[in-house]
């Protein structure tokens, strides 16, 4: 028979996937007396679902289940098509706009020359309330004149359809575990380092010319991203 904490352990990990995020488990005395343990033994199983992340505990208030992870599938839908699909309402705060010369290395990944002025925009991106990301973006200035006179808080590539009939068809993103700057884990809220996933990715329209690039720093504590892989050949 496996040790009682394990138990525990196998019956809390149950209810909690039977719960809702910010549902409170009962204080572990109550707990206690119903698995008829000690506080420790139900602390030990408490401990293990707080280091997978599976509930949260608030000093002077309880343990609560843990928000579920946002999950993007790596697609080309946009930040704002996946927070809907995840059931949250998508916005974003303007950081930063302006119009700047691109350094040579922006301008190769852009496909321009260095010195061409670029759109630049730091954006934080929200789920409901949390904030989840902190975008870069990188723009060839003159393909979208005007774009900094628009409003930048709403989906980014709806705005390019919208306005400059131009549509993203393809992109590259390379994925990579970053620690987060000062001031982009004061933005996300973390009150401590946190490893976050670094993402590049690079948009092309129909016929290959690049429309964007982004560099974003996402919460790894609340935020996965999935790729999928089908067999070559």
């Amino acid at each position: 028979m496996p040790p009682k904490y394990q138990q525990i352990l196998r019956e809390l990990s149950q209810r909690v996937d039977a719960m809702d995020p910010g549902d409170a488990l009962p204080p572990e005395e109550e707990l206690a007396r119903e698995f008829q343990v000690s506080p420790m033994t139900v602390r030990r199983a408490l401990t293990i679902l707080l280091e997978a992340k599976r509930v949260v505990g608030v000093r002077g208030k309880g343990t609560f289940v843990a928000p579920r992870p946002m999950r993007r599938l790596m697609t080309l839908s946009s930040f704002s098509e996946t927070m809907r699909a995840t059931g949250r309402t998508p916005r974003s705060e303007v950081i930063s706009a302006s119009t700047v010369a691109a350094t040579p290395e922006a301008a190769e990944l852009l496909h321009i020359s260095a010195g061409d002025q670029v759109h630049r925009l730091r954006r934080l991106r929200f789920g409901d309330d949390t904030p989840v990301a902190v975008d870069r973006t990188l723009l060839p200035a003159a393909r979208y004149p005007g774009l900094l006179d628009q409003d930048l808080t709403g989906s980014l590539y709806a705005l390019l359809r919208r306005r400059y009939r131009v549509e993203v068809r393809r992109a590259v993103s390379d994925i990579s575990a970053v620690l987060p700057e000062a001031e982009d884990r004061a933005r996300l809220g973390l009150s401590q380092v946190v490893p976050c996933l670094g993402v590049r990715a690079i948009a092309m329209d129909e016929e290959g010319r690049v429309v964007e690039l982004t560099d974003s720093t996402y919460r790894g504590d609340l935020y996965t991203l999935r790729v999928e892989h089908s067999p070559l050949g």
